[in-house]
């Protein structure tokens, strides 16, 4: 019998740490633009998000505009509402915020979308390209 090392259902979920965008504690530089700040990030669980391609990445592209950066998308439970919002940072693929020197440094991926659906709830996250000095 075929046992693969790599299974999928073994592979199907994975962590996914969340920091929240901090709304309370707004900071604005000397040119009145807001300094965004996020609160400390939680773990929200083990969810199965997978890069999103053809029909549903030209209907971000149609909303969002054309983009090179990965598209995420999940679907999470009723129950866990108001836990995620848009603009969130999120830590995909294996990333943690261990060893964070400020809430959200280690983040690689920011939610771009939060739409309920009938029976699930849909995000979609955006992959954050940062700058190496």
């Amino acid at each position: 019998m075929f046992k693969p090392i790599n299974d999928i259902y073994k592979n199907w979920k994975k962590d996914l740490y969340i920091a929240n965008k901090d709304k309370d504690n707004i900071i604005y530089d000397d040119y009145n633009n807001e300094i965004v700040q996020y609160k400390e990030p939680f773990y929200f669980g083990r969810v199965n998000y997978q890069p999103i391609t053809r029909k549903d990445l030209e209907a971000y592209i149609r909303e969002y505009g054309e983009t090179k950066n990965n598209i995420v998308s999940c679907l999470i439970n009723y129950t866990d509402d108001g836990l995620i919002h848009t603009l969130d940072l999120a830590y995909l693929y294996g990333v943690t915020p261990e060893g964070e020197s400020s809430a959200g440094d280690n983040a690689n991926y920011i939610v771009r979308s939060y739409k309920p659906q009938n029976t699930k709830i849909m995000v979609i996250f955006e992959e954050l390209v940062k700058e190496e000095n």
